[in-house]
């Protein structure tokens, strides 16, 4: 147990900060506030929209909810258990993670173009950002041309 709490402090001591940030993130998004730099910047959906609500809806209990809004969500819940509990029991790496963490990868990008394809650009979470940066340095342009 000494053990488990020196690598867990450890992780804190290297990691606290990003983790705090990470935190924070999911919490703004999982207010629904778009926080993904790809949505903000072009208004497009990025293969990993709909990952912040699935796991508001897993917290608040809806399991179907969240598999609904992104299904890697588990993949990736599986796999962060995992090495966790790897890098705490048993204080070695997962094994296969070289493997599985880019296979998901992988899958989760080719699943976003199904999406894409199927659900784009009226359905929750794959929709339009209007308010999106090129949107608006677009009808900037535009304002200027008819100036000028």
């Amino acid at each position: 147990m000494r053990e488990v709490r020196r690598r867990v402090l450890e992780d804190v001591r290297n990691y606290g900060r990003g983790a705090l940030l990470a935190v924070l993130y999911v919490s703004v998004g999982a207010f629904g506030v778009p926080v993904c730099p790809m949505v903000l910047m072009t208004g497009l959906p990025c293969p990993g929209c709909g990952m912040t609500r699935a796991a508001a809806l897993f917290l608040k209990g809806d399991w179907l909810g969240a598999w609904r809004m992104h299904p890697f969500f588990y993949a990736l819940l599986i796999l962060l258990l995992l090495a966790a509990f790897y890098r705490y029991a048993l204080g070695r790496p997962a094994p296969g993670m070289r493997f599985f963490a880019p296979a998901a990868l992988t899958l989760a990008i080719a699943f976003y173009g199904r999406r894409m394809a199927l659900y784009f650009p009226d359905r929750e979470p794959m929709v339009y950002f209007k308010g999106n940066a090129l949107s608006f340095l677009t009808q900037l342009v535009a304002q200027l041309r008819q100036i000028c």
